[in-house]
C-alpha cells in the first residue's frame, strides 16, 4: 500500500506544566488565584464566609504538585477527616497524581502518626492506646478517688467530669490549675492544691498504663519537637509545605506545633477567618491568626458565593469589631432583605417559626432547605414541641458519636486489651461484662494480671489461667484466646459470637439496631490488616457517627435544629436565628463579664449560614435566666444585636 493511501492522524500533545496550570486557573477568581500562585514562605489567607476556602487549599495543593513538590513533602492539617479527604480527592482529579504518600488529617491524627514513629524519643511505647473522652473521665475518677476519701470532701470537690474539663482546658491553654480555676471555676479555689495532686496522679496513671488521652496527642508531640532539636529539624525537613485549614480554631499547642514543623523550609500556608473563631471554651485562640500574620504574606478572598446581596450587606454591617478588616462582595442578587421578627415571648417565637416553616414549604421549599439556629440547645425546646404538634419533620444535630455508644465502646475495649494488655480502663469495661464481676472484683483481677506479668506471660496469658466464678467467663476467655494476632474484623466477630451476643440481647431492648452497628463495625474493620490502624482511625475520627439524625445523606426532608457552634461550616437556603435577646444571645455571662467578642463572632457565623432567606427573631419578654441575672449582677452591659442592625438593611416584623 502506497503512502498516498494512508491518512495521518496526529496526537495532540499537551504543552506540559504551563498548559495544565492555565487550565487549572480557570476555576479560580482573581483573589483565589493570587492566594494560590503568589503565596510563598509564611502566608495567611483571610477567607470570608462562602468565599471558597476549600477550593483555595485544594488548588494550592495541586499548584504545588504541578510545580514539582512531591506528595510526601506536603502536610495538610484540617479539623475533620472528611475535609482532608475532600481536598485530596479534588486535588487528585485536577493533577491526576497519586497522593497516597501525602500526610493529611486532623491535628490529632497527624500527631498520632508522628508519636507512633518518633515517640520513643520521649519514652513512649509505640503500642500505646488512646483514651476517648469517656475513658479519660473514668481514669480521672480513679485518680480522684485516691485523694477524695470522705463524703464531706466529696461534696467539696469537683466531680471527675468537672476535673477532666478543667484538666483539658489547662493542657490546651498552657495555664496552671490555679489559673484555670480562677478563670473558669472559682468555686473550687479552696481545693486547688488537691486538684493539682489529682492531675499529677492522672498523668502518672496514664504513663503506667501506656495510654494517652486526646490532649496528650498534641502535648506529647509538642514536647517531642521542643525537647530534641535534631529530631525536630529532621521531621521539619520532610515537609516542604504545611497547609492548615480553619486556623482560627487552633489553640496554643497547635500554633506551636505548626511553627516547629515549618521551621526548616518556612512554607506555612494557613487559611482562616478570625471572625468565625467560636471555640474559645476549648482553648481556641483567634489571636493565633494575628500572630501568624506578623511578617507573613496576607491574602484576602472576599467574594461570597453563598448568600444573596441583601444578606451580605447585613453581614458586612455585623462583622465583629475585633477582627481583621474585610468587606464581602456578593455575586447573587435578590429583592428579599433579611427579616427581623419581634414576638412577645419564646412561646410566640416557636409558634411563628413553625407557622412560617409551613408557609415556606407551601411556597416550594423543601423541609431540608430550612434550619433553625440558636445560642444554646435549651432554647430549642419550645420549638421542638411546636414542630411535633404540627407534624413538621425535624432533626436535631446532637447525639452520641458512633464510638461513644455503649455497645461499640464494649467492642473497642476488647480490641484495646488485645493491642495493649496494660490498658486498665479497657479491662475494667470488659470484665464488668462478665457475670458476677463488679468494680471490686474487676480491680483485683486487673491488679493481679498487671503486677504479675513478665516477659514470658502477658496480662492476657495470666487472665486466661485465672479461676473466676462466673457463668460466662470461659466464653470471654475463648474469645480472647482465639482472637490473639488475628485481623480486627475477625476479632470483633469472634468477640460478638462467642461472648457478647447474649449480653447484647439481655441488656438492650433495641439489640437488633445495636447488632447492626456491630455488623457495620465488622465491615469497617475488614478494610484493615491490623487492630492498631483500625483503632487509630475510628478513635481519632470526628465524622464517624451512628445516630441517623447526624447523617445528612440519610436524613433528608427534615428541618434542621442546631446550635450555632454545630452549624459552623454548613449552609441552608432558609435560616432562622432565634432567641436573639440580651441574656439569651448575647449570653448573660458575656453581658455580665463584658466578654462580648465571641458572642459577636457567634452571631456573625449564624447569619452567614443563610443562602436565600434570613430570619432573626427576638422577644419582648426576656427569658428568666437573664431577668434573674440582671438583678444579681454588679455590672450589666447593655448589648442587643437586634439594635445593632441598620434599619435600612432589614425588614422588621411584629408578631401578634
Amino acid at each position: 500500500m502506497g503512502d498516498d493511501k494512508i491518512r495521518i492522524y496526529e496526537l495532540k500533545k499537551e504543552d506540559s506544566k504551563d498548559s495544565n496550570i492555565e487550565d487549572f486557573f480557570k476555576e479560580l477568581d482573581s483573589e483565589q488565584r493570587r492566594a494560590v500562585m503568589e503565596s510563598n514562605g509564611k502566608s495567611v489567607v483571610i477567607a470570608g464566609p462562602g468565599s471558597g476556602k476549600t477550593r483555595v487549599i485544594t488548588y494550592k495543593i495541586a499548584y504545588l504538585l504541578l510545580n514539582g513538590v512531591m506528595p510526601s513533602e506536603i502536610l495538610l492539617v484540617t479539623f475533620t477527616r472528611a475535609a482532608a479527604r475532600e481536598m485530596i480527592e479534588r486535588a487528585q482529579i485536577v493533577t491526576k497524581k497519586d497522593l497516597s504518600d501525602m500526610m493529611a488529617g486532623t491535628f490529632h491524627h497527624v500527631c498520632n502518626l508522628l508519636l507512633r514513629k518518633y515517640g520513643s524519643s520521649i519514652g513512649l511505647k509505640s503500642n500505646f492506646t488512646i483514651l476517648d473522652e469517656e475513658d479519660a473521665k473514668d481514669l480521672m475518677k480513679i485518680a480522684r478517688s485516691r485523694y477524695v476519701t470522705s463524703k464531706q470532701m466529696n461534696k467539696a470537690f469537683p466531680t471527675h467530669s468537672e476535673l477532666y474539663s478543667i484538666y483539658s482546658y489547662m493542657v490546651n491553654t498552657f495555664l496552671t490549675p490555679y489559673e484555670v480555676v480562677i478563670k473558669r471555676a472559682k468555686r473550687w479555689i479552696q481545693v486547688v492544691d488537691v486538684i493539682e495532686k489529682v492531675f499529677q496522679e492522672y498523668a502518672l496513671e496514664k504513663e503506667r498504663q501506656n495510654v494517652l488521652d486526646y490532649d496528650d496527642l498534641l502535648l506529647k508531640t509538642l514536647q517531642m519537637l521542643e525537647g530534641n532539636e535534631e529530631l525536630r529539624r529532621r521531621i521539619s525537613s520532610r515537609f516542604k509545605w504545611i497547609l492548615v485549614d480553619e486556623f482560627q480554631d487552633t489553640n496554643i499547642l497547635q500554633l506551636k506545633i505548626v511553627q516547629h514543623l515549618s521551621e526548616v523550609h518556612g512554607n506555612l500556608f494557613v487559611v482562616a477567618d478570625d471572625a468565625q473563631s467560636i471555640y474559645s471554651f476549648r482553648g481556641a485562640r483567634f489571636e493565633n491568626v494575628k500572630e501568624v500574620m506578623d511578617g507573613a504574606n496576607v491574602f484576602k478572598i472576599q467574594t461570597n458565593y453563598r448568600s444573596t446581596d441583601k444578606i451580605v450587606e447585613l453581614v458586612n454591617s455585623m462583622i465583629p469589631r475585633n477582627s481583621v478588616p474585610k468587606k464581602l462582595r456578593a455575586i447573587r442578587t435578590s429583592v428579599q432583605k433579611p427579616i427581623v421578627v419581634n414576638t412577645y415571648d419564646h412561646f410566640d417565637e416557636a409558634y411563628f417559626v413553625a407557622q412560617r416553616i409551613n408557609e415556606i414549604v407551601d411556597e416550594g421549599f423543601d423541609y431540608s432547605d430550612i434550619a433553625v439556629l440558636y445560642r444554646a440547645h435549651a432554647h430549642s425546646l419550645e420549638l421542638q414541641l411546636e414542630l411535633t404538634k404540627r407534624n413538621i419533620p425535624f432533626k436535631v444535630l446532637s447525639g452520641l458519636r458512633f464510638t461513644e455508644t455503649a455497645h461499640v465502646k464494649d467492642v473497642v475495649a476488647f480490641l484495646k486489651i488485645l493491642l495493649n494488655p496494660y490498658d486498665v480502663i479497657s479491662w475494667m469495661r470488659v470484665l464488668k461484662l462478665v457475670d458476677n464481676v463488679g468494680n471490686v472484683t474487676a480491680e483485683k483481677i486487673i491488679s493481679r494480671i498487671t503486677s504479675e506479668s513478665n516477659e514470658e506471660k502477658s496480662p492476657l496469658d495470666l487472665f486466661l489461667e485465672m479461676k473466676i466464678k462466673s457463668s460466662n467467663v470461659e466464653n470471654l476467655k475463648s474469645a480472647i484466646f482465639n482472637s490473639i494476632d488475628k485481623a480486627p474484623s475477625f476479632q470483633i466477630k469472634n468477640f460478638y459470637e462467642q461472648f457478647y451476643q447474649d449480653i447484647l440481647e439481655y441488656h438492650y431492648t433495641d439489640f437488633r439496631d445495636r447488632e447492626e452497628d456491630i455488623e457495620r463495625l465488622i465491615e469497617m474493620a475488614s478494610y484493615y490488616d491490623n487492630v492498631e490502624d483500625f483503632l487509630n482511625d475510628i478513635l481519632i475520627s470526628e465524622d464517624v457517627r451512628t445516630n441517623e439524625s447526624n447523617d445528612f445523606s440519610d436524613d433528608k426532608g427534615k428541618v434542621t435544629l442546631t446550635t450555632i457552634h454545630q452549624a459552623k461550616g454548613l449552609e441552608w437556603k432558609v435560616v432562622f436565628v432565634i432567641g436573639v435577646n440580651p441574656g439569651d444571645f448575647p449570653h448573660f455571662l458575656a453581658l455580665k463579664d463584658n466578654t462580648l467578642d465571641e458572642e459577636e463572632r457567634l452571631f456573625y457565623v449564624a447569619i452567614t449560614r443563610a443562602k436565600d432567606i434570613l430570619y432573626i427573631t427576638h422577644s419582648t419578654l426576656p427569658r428568666r435566666e437573664y431577668f434573674y441575672n440582671s438583678f444579681n449582677s454588679d455590672k450589666q452591659i447593655d448589648r442587643d444585636f437586634v439594635k445593632d442592625i441598620p434599619r435600612d438593611l432589614a425588614e422588621f416584623w411584629k408578631v401578634r
